[in-house]
């Protein structure tokens, strides 16, 4: 119902019917509609890691690790339900203090992640890098998900490879 009718068109009342359940037994579980699409986001996040520790666990070269980081960063396409969920609650971040704090731990993870991964690879002020680049990612994501013709998912890793020191960019 997200997908099809964004945030702002989302009640319990009608979820609750989709699902079989009232918006009470909803609000029960949730507490608010808020805490509820969190929960969403909070399991779409939770997902992507258990893939992701899959990819990790995996011996290979760095940019290949680094390359399989980026694309689970971003969307698979054009319209990917993962991201417009993040879409649809970035807004509401900043006017429900929660919602930010939340956003920020589940954007600080992907940060450590990959500054663990910068620092293993031996760069300097891998934190600050990592910032960058994940600044970068969300960036190219948005443009992604939302259709631009002038970037890909491809385009975007490329991107971000630009973003590191030459001696990884082509030693890997």
């Amino acid at each position: 119902m997200l997908i099809e009718r964004g945030v702002a068109d989302l009640t319990l009342a009608e979820l609750g019917r989709r699902v079989e359940t009232s918006a009470g037994h909803l609000l029960y579980h949730f507490g608010s509609k808020d805490e509820l699409l969190l929960d969403l986001l909070r399991r779409n996040e939770a997902d992507l890691w258990r893939q992701w520790r899959l990819v990790r666990g995996g011996e290979a070269e760095f940019l290949a690790v680094y390359r399989a980081f980026c694309r689970q960063f971003l969307p698979a396409g054009e319209g990917d339900p993962r991201w417009l969920v993040w879409l649809e609650l970035w807004p509401r971040g900043l006017r429900v203090e929660d919602l930010r704090g939340s956003f920020d731990e589940l954007d600080e993870a992907w940060r450590i992640e990959l500054a663990d991964m910068l620092a293993d690879a031996g760069v300097p002020d891998p934190m600050s890098l990592a910032r960058r680049v994940c600044w970068l990612l969300d960036g190219l994501a948005v443009a992604i998900v939302l259709g631009q013709t002038d970037v890909s998912v491809d385009e975007a890793i490329e991107h971000a490879i630009a973003s590191l020191p030459e001696d990884l960019r082509v030693s890997g």
